[in-house]
């Protein structure tokens, strides 16, 4: 079960540059061109607590999939630093375990991930940060595992998303993985799907429509996908709650395009003991406005939903301020 905890976030991030002579100018870039080809900037420190005052959310994950390892290296696995990016209390939510509770918990679960699959040097494909109104983070980011299997010394690839629920300082508060367990525990091939997400995400990404016809939207069908409770939790607005208020984000969104073409390109349905369902998807949103204008948006979504496949909670990861601005003349009747 999610804990609603989390309201709505801003992907909202500012640099600072300074302007000095222009030979402190070249030297500076000089520096940073090295720096960059020496250390990539999502690498972690050594130092936790740095970690966490200089927030960086690549940083994080890196040492999140790969089990509190500096820099990706196998053998600085660790989990008592993996222990550390999660508050006390916080709750883990793996595929085919129970959820891990605390500390104690957390690290069994560490211990285990990493006696399945050694060594390890798993990486991530993409991944996308927000802010909450309260300064809270989240972050979420698509993966690849990718070691050998300890059981039979098969390599392991499998797809993965993660999507982390984190206070002002990075530290996570829940955390939720998905991708095929049974690969880890040494299936010759992909388990089929414990249900069919394919249609809920593709009514979800396209606005009601199943993508075969001209006709962009259906907000009243793209509603009655939740619950009568069910809330949406998307970047740049509150949380909305309740089929009147769906209805009306679905058409905000709606509001935003003239041509609306979003695309998929990695889904991880997985079914919790309780026989709940959820799903977490990578896509873009792409298309095209009023004025010609053509966006295209990397985003993560990741929907809680009922044992009969009703959403209960959406959570949407995407820069806010890279999507066109709604407007009330938008057509939308192009898909």
């Amino acid at each position: 079960q999610a804990q609603p905890v989390h309201f709505s976030v801003f992907a909202c991030l500012a640099r600072r540059r300074t302007h000095s002579m222009l030979r402190a100018a070249v030297f500076v870039a000089l520096v940073a061109v090295v720096t960059a080809r020496v250390a990539p900037p999502h690498r972690l420190p050594h130092d936790s607590e740095d970690k966490l005052n200089q927030y960086d959310p690549w940083a994080v994950a890196d040492q999140f999939i790969n089990l509190g390892a500096v820099n990706e290296a196998p053998s600085t696995q660790s989990c008592d630093n993996y222990v550390k990016l999660f508050q006390p209390q916080a709750i883990l939510h793996s595929p085919g375990v129970p959820d891990a509770q605390g500390a104690d918990a957390i690290r069994q679960n560490c211990l285990e991930s990493h006696s399945q699959v050694s060594p390890a040097i798993n990486f991530q494909i993409q991944n996308i940060n927000v802010t909450s109104w309260n300064t809270e983070k989240r972050t979420a980011f698509s993966w690849y595992i990718n070691g050998v299997r300890t059981s039979d010394g098969h390599d392991v690839q499998a797809p993965a998303i993660s999507c982390l629920f984190q206070d002002p300082k990075g530290v996570i508060q829940y955390a939720w993985s998905f991708y095929d367990d049974s690969l880890i525990q040494g299936a010759r091939k992909p388990r089929d799907p414990p249900f069919n997400s394919s249609a809920i995400v593709k009514y979800y990404t396209n606005l009601g429509n199943f993508g075969s016809s001209s006709q962009l939207r259906n907000c009243s069908l793209w509603a009655s996908l939740f619950e009568a409770d069910g809330i949406s939790q998307e970047p740049g607005v509150p949380p909305v709650q309740g089929y009147d208020d769906l209805e009306a984000l679905c058409q905000r969104r709606v509001n935003r395009w003239e041509v609306f073409i979003p695309s998929t390109q990695l889904e991880l349905p997985v079914m919790s003991w309780n026989t709940e369902k959820r799903v977490a998807f990578q896509w873009t949103l792409s298309g095209v406005t009023s004025d010609g204008q053509t966006h295209v948006v990397p985003a993560i979504t990741m929907l809680l939903m009922s044992s009969d496949g009703l959403i209960q909670q959406s959570w949407d990861w995407w820069d806010d301020l890279k999507l066109p601005v709604p407007t009330a003349n938008a057509a939308g009747k192009k898909f």
